[in-house]
């Protein structure tokens, strides 16, 4: 059967601003050449390229020379244009790390990296960047690897951002510890000057004009003198202190360029206090500055978007932890002077007679009664003054101890002084006892507890508000005795290992939940750590295996509270489940090793197809016409996968897509006819293959290349616990038929990949009347 060649495809065509720019180069002055003297492989390599959504970069011939897609350009920043340049003139600053990569490559060895540290100048300074990319040979026409493509992904901002977060995790863990605010500023001044090697680090509070700032410490690299003591802000002019009082931060990378800074006045002022770069943050509480950090380094440093949101997160968190210690330093001096005041306060002395009925008192009852110190007080008139229902309080308590043959009792009770203010009293007695048992005398002490009372309730509902944001936080908490081996949970820890509420966890019930691979393993760290008499803080994440089989993680942070000889006394800390994020991760993860594995097995068919397709052709251009239509014929089923999110494919569709460039609306010469049945992404990939391989040769010698013949598609599921599918292609009213004397690529991938693909059998059967092509595999 004769047919005819088609016009070579213009294969920069779609290939966006980089297809336009690679079609406007002067090739001929490169190793490369015109554009019309490449081979095949080249241009379908940089075909690929082009169309690729993902950055993608790629070097051809001897000197490595430099093609790239569009949405690769953004990450050679300002370098000078690349397209046609060595690969090694492009990125000579990391050429120690890539070209090494690169000749492996090269040998036809394919890389991976990820998240690699390497530093590139492409903003005009030196930048530590990190990537995960993948370098693969691409093969010439003699099998050779003629070049290197490269699909890269930078990872800086997602690394950065982690490196943040770690170390906002340690600093926040060191400034826990910490109750003084000259221990938390100091604390923090060292971890970011260590971490971010800068020259000096202050932080100081500003007065209420907004205008002094005081620090008390710096801390320096040893390069440069502290600066301690108040410094007037309207020094910096009014542009930058009339920022700062807004809450914006000051970024300067180099004093002597900044058009804020670099006035004689303000340059001397910096060289005096040894610094040329500065990021200065500026809190604003309450609606007015109130403090600010400042980082300082001798020599002109570009700061990075990073490094100044870290300061400004080391900021908040030095304020919070100053807040939190000036808050618990006054909860303290509070407390202290309240049992000063309640065991330096004088008791009221006092006697009851019963048989009179009569009270003897002393000033000090009077006094914290509210009477005149020489008053002879009135029963009938104190009786009165009792908080509804507390008098019968006391008598109750009374009649108790009198009950359990004890002479002593104590009570507290509300009562109203003369002045009409309710006070918390606390009453302290020793009955005398006649013959028949009835006390005659009665004897004690007052003490006015009001005060206590006061902060009690304080307590109790700074305890609700911790609760309530425990709870908020999905936190539980735990104090364990280790001398008495006692447990003392929240209610929401019993929870999370999974017992009642009101369930006293026990070291017992908590140890019956680890996962049984991971009893081994937290046993030897809990010991490794109790030993060790300098461990005082710890953390910890565990699998907890549930009674119905779930999967709980958990995590645990807290402290070990030693006596004098380090021995482990108590232990006490939070508990969070963290069940979601794992599952988040772990999700992440797969979608990783997913995508990976999706671009290798489609990369691996593109190089069978390729390497197939030029092996049998007898022409290039027949090589070229045939390698489009398979690619486009496996594009085609990629977006039907893609549209299901590659979980699977409904064959109707897979067949409708196939065959839709053959169909035309006014002919009804191609018939699909079977029940939709969902395929696996590997089934659904090679059904769509097989059937642009039979439509092409029926456009070409059968059924679709005159004009009567027609091409049915049928198929049918079969039922029972082992479903298989049965499909068939058949032609008919075509050209007569001959036996093809050899078979070519398309024969071989229907019959031999085909069945192997799914796990089946395939056949075709070339008819005089027309091909028939059968297809019989288990449906998954």
């Amino acid at each position: 059967m004769q047919y005819r060649l088609k016009s070579q495809p213009d294969f920069l065509a779609g290939g966006g601003l980089m297809g336009e720019k690679i079609r406007r180069h002067g090739w001929s002055s490169t190793p490369i050449g015109d554009v019309e003297t490449w081979p095949h492989s080249l241009r379908t390599a940089v075909s690929m390229m082009l169309h690729s959504k993902f950055p993608t970069f790629m070097v051809w011939g001897p000197e490595l020379t430099a093609f790239y897609n569009d949405a690769y350009r953004p990450m050679l920043g300002s370098k000078p244009e690349a397209l046609g340049r060595p690969f090694r003139e492009i990125w000579s600053e990391a050429w120690d790390i890539m070209g090494p990569i690169a000749e492996k490559a090269l040998t036809g060895e394919a890389s991976y990296f990820e998240d690699l540290p390497i530093t590139l100048e492409r903003k005009g300074y030196p930048e530590q960047t990190w990537w995960t990319f993948s370098y693969s040979p691409v093969h010439d026409e003699n099998g050779d690897v003629a070049g290197v493509l490269c699909i890269v992904h930078e990872t800086t901002a997602k690394v950065l951002s982690e490196q943040r977060l770690e170390f906002l995790v340690r600093l926040s863990d060191r400034l826990r510890g910490l109750n003084e605010p000259i221990e938390v500023i100091t604390a923090a001044q060292q971890m970011l000057g260590e971490h971010l090697a800068v020259s000096r680090v202050g932080f100081g509070e500003v007065e209420e004009t907004a205008r002094y700032f005081t620090t008390e410490r710096n801390w320096t690299d040893g390069t440069v003198a502290p600066q301690i003591g108040t410094h007037d802000l309207t020094a910096f002019g009014p542009e930058i202190h009339g920022a700062l009082k807004r809450g914006e931060t000051l970024v300067v990378h180099n004093a002597a360029e900044d058009p804020r800074t670099n006035s004689p006045e303000h340059l001397a002022a910096f060289a005096a206090l040894e610094f040329s770069s500065v990021v200065t943050v500026s809190l604003i509480k309450r609606g007015r500055m109130v403090a600010a950090i400042y980082v300082h380094n001798r020599m002109p440093r570009f700061w990075t978007a990073s490094e100044v949101k870290l300061v400004e997160d080391v900021a908040e968190r030095i304020w919070d932890a100053l807040e939190r210690a000036r808050a618990e330093t006054a909860l303290r001096a509070s407390e202290d002077r309240l049992r000063l005041a309640i065991d330096a306060g004088r008791m009221a002395v006092w006697e009851h007679k019963t048989a009179t009925d009569r009270i003897t008192v002393s000033p000090e009852l009077n006094r914290m009664l509210g009477y005149p110190v020489d008053t002879e007080l009135d029963l009938a008139d104190l009786r009165t003054r009792y908080y509804p229902g507390d008098r019968e309080r006391l008598s109750a308590a009374a009649m108790a101890a009198l009950k359990k043959g004890e002479r002593f009792f104590e009570v507290e009770y509300r009562y109203y002084r003369v002045d009409g203010s309710l006070r918390w009293l606390l009453m302290r007695a020793e009955m005398l006892l006649g013959p028949d048992g009835f006390p005659t005398r009665t004897i004690g002490v007052l003490l006015d507890i009001t005060d206590r009372k006061a902060a009690e309730e304080a307590l109790i509902e700074r305890e609700a508000e911790l609760m309530a944001a425990l709870e908020a936080g999905s936190l539980a908490i735990f104090d364990f005795d280790h001398v008495e081996g006692r447990m003392n949970p929240s209610p929401r820890l019993s929870e999370l290992y999974g017992y009642p509420p009101d369930h006293v966890l026990t070291l017992a019930d908590i140890r019956a939940r680890y996962h049984p691979d991971d009893v081994t393993q937290i046993l030897n760290k809990r010991d490794r750590e109790q030993e060790d008499a300098s461990f005082r803080s710890f953390e910890w994440t565990l699998r907890l295996m549930m009674p119905d089989g779930e999967i709980r993680w958990v995590n645990g942070r807290g402290e070990y509270v030693r006596d004098a000889n380090d021995r482990i006394v108590r232990s006490r800390g939070v508990v969070m489940d963290i069940t979601e994020r794992k599952r988040w991760e772990e999700h992440q993860q797969l979608l990783i090793h997913e995508l990976n594995h999706r671009v290798k097995n489609t990369l691996a068919t593109v190089q069978s197809i390729a390497s197939q397709t030029l092996r049998n052709a007898g022409t290039m251009q027949e090589a070229r016409s045939a390698m489009e239509a398979r690619l486009l014929a496996l594009s085609r089923a990629h977006d039907v996968l893609t549209r299901e999110n590659w979980e699977g494919a409904g064959l109707i569709e897979i067949v409708r897509e196939a065959m839709a460039p053959y169909r035309h609306e006014r002919e009804r010469r191609i018939h699909i006819e079977g029940p939709d049945v969902r395929l696996s992404p590997r089934m659904a990939l090679a059904i769509a293959m097989a059937l642009q391989e039979l439509a092409t040769n029926a456009v070409k010698y059968g059924a679709l290349s005159n004009e009567t013949g027609e091409v049915r598609i049928a198929w049918s599921v079969s039922d029972g616990s082992d479903r298989r599918l049965h499909l068939t292609w058949s032609e008919t009213n075509g050209p007569a038929v001959e036996v093809p004397k050899r078979r070519g690529f398309g024969t071989r991938l229907i019959e031999r990949s085909l069945a192997q693909d799914l796990h089946g059998k395939a056949s075709i059967d070339f008819a005089p009347a027309g091909i028939v092509c059968t297809v019989d595999a288990p449906v998954a």
